[in-house]
């Protein structure tokens, strides 16, 4: 729902196809990781400048290790190996939501929630 949403929100703001795709990622994912991992929360899609930005809020225990959970592998704190197979995810949201947009911004703390804003520009990388 919420990628479909996501989506939409980009053609009407006239992205290109692949941006379209990109950001319907970036926004499931980050729903996928508020419902996983913070137990609930909501994503917020808005027009700004040159673009559009995607907010997705969680309160839950927040992330105690951000590097360590932008690894590809990693899911539940666990980085995937042969001994701890894959169990739900393949645990590559967060660093995937980084490659797929523009700006990536993280705040997390301990039984406070985790938001993430997360912005795509019409016309590429800000800079």
């Amino acid at each position: 729902m919420v990628s479909s949403l996501a989506k939409d929100f980009a053609i009407r703001l006239g992205f290109p196809h692949v941006a379209v795709a990109q950001v319907a990622l970036a926004a499931g994912e980050l729903a996928s990781n508020c419902w996983r991992h913070g137990g609930g929360g909501r994503v917020e899609l808005r027009a700004i400048e040159n673009g559009l930005e995607v907010r997705a809020i969680d309160s839950g225990p927040g992330i105690p290790d951000l590097a360590h959970a932008e690894q590809d592998g990693v899911s539940r704190g666990r980085r995937h190996s042969p001994e701890t197979p894959i169990r739900d995810s393949l645990g590559v949201g967060l660093g995937s939501v980084r490659r797929l947009m523009d700006e990536v911004e993280v705040t997390s703390a301990p039984s406070v929630g985790t938001t993430v804003i997360a912005r795509k520009r019409l016309h590429g990388r800000a800079g």
